[in-house]
């Protein structure tokens, strides 16, 4: 191999990694809280979410560390990153005014929407399996057996159809209508 083919690999492999270096800091600074509240339509969001049994407000003071972990899916790596792209992209559109904001607070309970399964499973993933879940109760077994045969039945159901701030207390956004009423 000539020098100068050996030389042009070796330039492409480290130009290579060093742009895959940024895009992976930039996946993973556009995903945190901090950078989702410098959006002043997303603060309420973030407000609340640190409050939030999943911002860390509980017992052992774990918290998900990106609104990502849960706002988009994680089937795959590919998906994920057309999902970020094609959210963030909305997002910043919308933000310039290029296109209408997302009422927030018309679609609260379209939480499906904006919440994925497969991002729950990524914690919680005893769930796929309820008999086998260690310490898991009965009446969250059971729950979760039910959720399993209507989603497998082809139901239109989500983890958010159970498990939102309404039917368990500071769940996730706990007090974000009234947040979002305030910012009016």
């Amino acid at each position: 191999m000539k020098k100068a083919t050996l030389g042009a690999l070796i330039a492409g492999a480290i130009i290579g990694l060093g742009i895959s270096y940024v895009a992976a800091v930039l996946v993973d600074v556009t995903g945190k809280p901090n950078f989702c509240a410098s959006c002043h339509t997303m603060k309420p969001m973030v407000e609340s979410f640190h409050e939030s049994v999943h911002g860390g407000n509980n017992p052992q003071g774990f918290a998900v560390h990106h609104c990502t972990d849960c706002h988009l899916p994680k089937n795959s790596l590919i998906g994920y990153l057309i999902a970020k792209g094609i959210s963030g992209t909305k997002d910043a559109l919308s933000q310039f005014g290029i296109i209408s904001r997302v009422d927030f607070k018309e679609n609260f309970w379209e939480m499906k929407h904006y919440v994925y399964d497969s991002a729950c499973l990524q914690c919680h993933h005893m769930v796929k399996e309820p008999e086998k879940a260690f310490g898991m109760s009965e009446e969250s077994r059971y729950a979760h057996e039910q959720y399993w045969k209507e989603k497998n039945a082809g139901k239109d159901i989500s983890c958010v159809s159970c498990h939102n701030d309404h039917t368990m207390v500071n769940f996730a956004h706990p007090n974000l209508l009234e947040r979002l009423n305030e910012g009016e």
